[in-house]
């Protein structure tokens, strides 16, 4: 039986490199264990990230700016990884197109839910805001 390649390391290991290479060796039938370790662990984030929203952003009458500020840039994180983490599958995965398919709509479903929120706050809802960007855009 052959092991599945071992990550090059520069530097120190970290405990979700650790975690990555032990679902490669526990699963080495299954060519997607990493991919598979690397969206739970999103998913993971996906969920902390809801509960800080809800009691930094949501509860508040008036979120303050900081928190905002956070809010947005930690959506832009998880929305970027979870990109990467669709594209991989797409170029990658040695699996059959409807589990490539399944495991797509997995992700858009979490993607469409940090979407629907990066629009709820942070979308340019208010006309006021086009209008002040209508001269550098057109």
């Amino acid at each position: 039986m052959k092991l599945p390649d071992m990550p090059v390391l520069e530097g120190r290991l970290t405990s979700r490199d650790i975690c990555a290479v032990a679902a490669r060796l526990a699963h080495p039938e299954d060519p997607l264990a990493e991919w598979r370790f690397e969206f739970g662990e999103w998913r993971k984030a996906c969920a902390e990230f809801q509960e800080m929203e809800q009691a930094k952003i949501v509860a508040q009458d008036t979120p303050p700016a900081p928190s905002l500020r956070q809010h947005r840039y930690l959506l832009f994180l998880l929305m970027a990884h979870g990109e990467e983490l669709a594209l991989a599958l797409m170029r990658n995965a040695p699996v059959t197109e409807a589990e490539k398919a399944r495991l797509l709509e997995q992700a858009d479903a979490f993607l469409g839910t940090l979407n629907d929120s990066w629009h709820t706050w942070h979308g340019e809802a208010l006309p006021a805001h086009r209008e002040a960007l209508a001269g550098f855009l057109g």
